[in-house]
């Protein structure tokens, strides 16, 4: 799957691919680090049998916290497992719609990493999440 479309969206994006996820997967992502937010185009793949986001979908995107914010190696040798993610679906993005994840980074331990974020199309939440990362940096 290849997206040549820009996030709708100001910022500085760089393109990236959601992978080892298993054998479905959210895909193309865009990534502007210097804001800290993540984004995706959702495609009808993406959606329920009602057009909207489906909720593991939306689940699988907000697992992704530490790609803005946990600087990985390309190796994946310091890969950071989820120890929790929690979601609170809002509203439901719609095929076509960008939707952004702003990303706050909480708290860094010796083994753990916290964040949160809120994922939005436009000005409108359609989720919040937060999760805990193993600190493997």
């Amino acid at each position: 799957m290849s997206n040549v479309e820009r996030p709708a969206v100001d910022g500085n994006w760089e393109r990236t691919f959601v992978t080892n996820t298993g054998p479905w997967s959210v895909g193309e992502i865009w990534i502007d680090r210097e804001s800290a937010r993540y984004c995706l185009l959702v495609r009808p793949e993406h959606c329920n049998a009602t057009g909207a986001m489906h909720g593991g979908a939306m689940a699988t995107f907000l697992d992704g916290h530490g790609i803005v914010v946990i600087p990985l190696e390309e190796d994946g040798s310091n890969h950071t497992p989820t120890i929790s993610l929690h979601v609170d679906f809002l509203a439901p993005p719609l095929a076509g719609d960008w939707l952004v994840a702003h990303v706050e980074l909480i708290k860094t331990t010796r083994t753990m990493i916290f964040t949160q974020a809120i994922a939005r199309v436009g000005e409108r939440v359609m989720a919040r999440s937060h999760a805990i990362y193993r600190n493997n940096l």
